[in-house]
């Protein structure tokens, strides 16, 4: 007797595992690809300067632009302007020094790194360049994990983080997380398209398998009935 109820618990037991299979078979819901990203802590200076050469946190000089503004104030050690100017972005206006408006928290100019800096004084506006080490201009270019999405802080939490059908963001413009005062960056990542739960392949599955666990827990509870009859 005892072994028959053992053996329609364990029934029930499965068919309402096999029901419950969204929560725990692919809860994403699949996609049509699968990425992989996996990162790593950066501890030491080289590893700073790799992560930050790929980081789109990073003005590279030369690269994106011909970064008229930087090289000037890098040349004659600070550019001033009258009134106030926040940071940088009323200095690329000029005529002279017009670009991209985009902010950069960081300046690469011939390998070395710099931290744009702004002081408004005597209502004046004096904007420099202080030349940094890679570590601290890992910290200044870095975004806070807690800010981003749970994929983000997954991923810098264990290691590596897999989605469907999707990209992450943060990870695709290479930004360096901060988390727990620690630095992470993406060392790479595996890529693979036509992932089988595309197309409504997951949506079957989950069917069959919800219909197979009602079916199990259906016939445990006929089992129980049987046995007490």
């Amino acid at each position: 007797m005892n072994r028959t109820y053992i053996a329609v618990a364990g029934i029930a037991l499965l068919g309402l595992i096999l029901m419950l299979n969204p929560f725990y078979f692919y809860p994403d819901g699949g996609g049509d690809f699968e990425v992989t990203y996996h990162v790593e802590e950066i501890e030491n200076e080289s590893v700073a300067e790799v992560a930050l050469l790929q980081s789109e946190q990073v003005l590279h000089c030369p690269g994106e632009r011909p970064c008229a503004l930087e090289r000037q104030i890098l040349e004659t050690g600070s550019v001033e302007y009258d009134g106030f100017i926040d940071d940088y972005e009323e200095a690329r206006d000029d005529p002279l020094t017009s670009e991209d408006p985009r902010l950069y928290p960081i300046v690469r100019i011939e390998g070395e790194m710099y931290l744009p800096e702004s002081e408004y004084e005597n209502n004046r506006t004096i904007l420099t360049l202080s030349n940094i080490s890679s570590m601290d201009a890992v910290e200044h270019a870095s975004v806070d994990a807690e800010d981003r999405s749970k994929e983000v802080r997954e991923a810098v939490e264990t290691g590596s983080v897999t989605v469907y059908g999707e990209r992450v963001e943060e990870f695709e413009q290479n930004l360096i997380i901060e988390h727990d005062e620690d630095y992470y960056w993406q060392t790479r990542y595996r890529s693979q398209g036509g992932h089988w739960t595309a197309g409504g392949n997951l949506s079957g599955v989950r069917v069959v398998l919800f219909t197979l666990g009602g079916g199990l827990l259906a016939y445990a509870g006929w089992c129980v009935r049987k046995v007490t009859n």
